[in-house]
């Protein structure tokens, strides 16, 4: 006999030990994960769509945050009930990403994107990052190798929020962040306890400084 679908309810009243004096993962970083899930198997039961589904591929490649002096969720609870989402998803046919377009270039006309106020360009041309983007950036942390510190990294991307936000409201007097300042911010590095990759998060940090020279051309 086989084994009932997941639902959105199985997902939602999920609950995790947690742990204090040993790594556990980010409650947050979970939470926020399950969350996209629980959005996925709405969708997927005829509900309504917010934004793209998850995949299999995605789930298994998710990566969390560490906690050791403060409460996190067991690694391995979370871990074993990721493997059984995954393999749901990959039954549905969820199971690899579909990379996305490329953006469009500056100048370029898209249809249905109507230019935002204040930003550079001719129109059509969408914002290829978004204030949202920059929030909802994961980065994979490290443990025995070098990361960077996370707080360092948070403060900056909430500098990077900010901005973003003001320029696309067309306010470029409030912008507290240049792409020079992108890219030669430095971060204190880390290896005795956790950090974000520096990989990822520089390669992060070489398309924000992109997207702010876009409003910084005469």
């Amino acid at each position: 006999m086989g084994t009932m679908p997941l639902t959105p309810a199985d997902i939602r009243n999920k609950k995790f030990h947690t742990v204090r004096l040993r790594p556990g993962y980010n409650e947050e970083d979970v939470d926020a994960l399950l969350d996209r899930i629980e959005e996925t198997l709405v969708a997927l039961e005829g509900g309504p769509r917010r934004g793209a589904l998850i995949t299999a591929e995605e789930i298994r490649n998710a990566r969390f945050r560490t906690t050791r002096m403060s409460p996190g969720y067991r690694e391995d609870e979370v871990d074993d009930f990721l493997d059984v989402v995954a393999a749901e998803l990959a039954g549905r046919g969820l199971g690899q990403v579909v990379p996305p377009p490329l953006p469009p270039r500056p100048g370029q006309n898209v249809p249905g994107h109507p230019m935002p106020p204040g930003l550079p360009g001719s129109p059509g041309a969408p914002p290829r990052m978004t204030p949202e983007d920059i929030r909802n950036s994961r980065f994979a942390t490290t443990r025995l190798t070098t990361g960077y510190n996370e707080q360092e990294v948070d403060d900056f991307l909430d500098r990077a929020e900010h901005t973003l936000g003001v320029l696309l409201q067309g306010r470029t007097d409030r912008a507290t962040l240049t792409s020079a300042e992108v890219e030669r911010v430095q971060f204190a590095t880390t290896r005795a306890r956790p950090g974000y990759d520096p990989a990822q998060v520089d390669r992060f940090l070489d398309a924000l400084a992109d997207e702010l020279r876009r409003y910084e051309q005469p």
